[in-house]
């Protein structure tokens, strides 16, 4: 036995033990239904939509949101354009013109010209501008690609509970094609995983396409302050520092009527440049104890691929590494099995065996690159 097969057999055991607790902080979020937390007027909403060269989706974005079902007279929306350089801003004032005056009132287009000089962190502004500008008692953002179903906001304001901080609701991938419904059982897989962590009582992940907090209480822990150096974050980093600040205040909205639709990346690059970018974060977590999880994930991740190339000249290394591929497998299968059934997207189970040729690889390629290498993000190089 050769000192890599212990370790394998170590972090596959941790990994393991890394899916029971989320399954089981997900089986915990799911059956908390709060009771209505407003029995008079629901809270004033400010939604916040940053948007750069978003043209082609901004309109079906808006008509989504002002389709909902939420009180009209309780929510706004602040389009917030970075610097577009394709016509967003002509789309939004078109889609205005569409609206019953009233209703024209409550969508504000703001502009971010103070991102000109800047080389990171440009959405962090663009929302912390948003916010600046906001009526509402709470904000919740989204992202201009994406649809809003018609109940998100009034699913998302039933856990604004006394004592409750943030709440940060599911979000998919739309797919079509196969290669789409693979991208969206991995996108599955974290969105379950942030769940899971929340109901551990450890919140790590979250999207800030479908997420909503107390804007005193954004002001209350600094706002972006201290993690303004990176460009990504605006959603768990701040989620992270405002779990730090109000214990057991971060919320999970696992309510299928609350799941927010989102466009997939367009090709392989884009889907590698956007994983580079998540994973550009991860040492940077102020809880040092979420940064040696996120080293001890990846380092199973990079054992795994290494241990199975070698496998091919050490035979003895084999039934290890099958061992260790067949538990990833099976307590992947069963995790993503419970996400995928409860917010409705089991058919994309189907993509499970295919997308575990890429999982490993991309993951390997994902953590290292983002940790060492600029990445793009909306036609911008982001240097680290």
């Amino acid at each position: 036995m050769n000192l890599l097969t212990p370790l394998l057999l170590l972090l596959t055991a941790g990994y393991l033990l890394f899916l029971y607790t989320m399954y089981r902080g997900f089986k915990r979020v799911s059956r908390q239904l709060p009771m209505p937390s407003h029995t008079g007027e629901p809270p004033f909403i400010s939604v916040i939509v940053p948007a750069r060269n978003e043209a082609k989706t901004i309109q079906a974005c808006l008509a989504s949101i002002f389709a909902g079902t939420y009180p009209p007279h309780r929510f706004e929306v602040l389009v917030v354009n970075d610097l577009s350089t394709d016509d967003t801003c002509a789309q939004v004032e078109a889609f205005s013109r569409t609206l019953k005056p009233e209703d024209r009132q409550r969508l504000r287009l703001l502009h971010m010209p103070e991102n000109l000089l800047r080389t990171r962190a440009h959405k962090k502004r663009a929302i912390q501008k948003g916010i600046q500008s906001a009526r509402g008692s709470w904000i919740v953002t989204t992202d201009a690609d994406c649809i809003l179903p018609p109940d998100w906001l009034h699913t998302l304001s039933q856990y604004f509970q006394e004592g409750t901080h943030m709440v940060s609701g599911p979000t998919a991938f739309l797919h079509r094609t196969y290669t789409e419904r693979m991208m969206a059982l991995e996108f599955l897989g974290l969105v379950s995983i942030g769940a899971g962590a929340i109901g551990a009582g450890k919140p790590i992940l979250c999207n800030g396409a479908n997420l909503a907090y107390r804007k005193d209480t954004f002001h209350r822990v600094g706002g972006f302050r201290n993690i303004d150096h990176l460009t990504s974050g605006d959603d768990e980093l701040l989620m992270q520092k405002i779990a730090h600040h109000f214990p057991g205040s971060v919320a999970f909205c696992a309510h299928p009527e609350a799941l927010v639709w989102t466009q997939p990346p367009r090709s392989l690059r884009e889907f590698l440049e956007q994983r580079k970018r998540w994973a550009s974060k991860g040492a940077h977590y102020p809880d040092k104890k979420l940064v040696m999880l996120n080293t001890g994930l990846y380092l199973f991740f990079l054992t795994l691929g290494i241990t199975s190339v070698l496998s091919l000249a050490i035979p003895g290394l084999l039934p290890y590494v099958a061992g260790a591929w067949g538990a990833k497998m099976f307590g992947e299968y069963l995790f993503l099995k419970t996400g995928a059934e409860h917010f409705g997207l089991s058919h994309l189970l189907r993509t499970f065996l295919p997308a575990q040729l890429f999982h490993v690889p991309y993951i390997m390629y994902a953590g290292l690159a983002g940790f060492l290498f600029p990445y793009e993000w909306k036609d911008r190089e982001i240097v680290r």
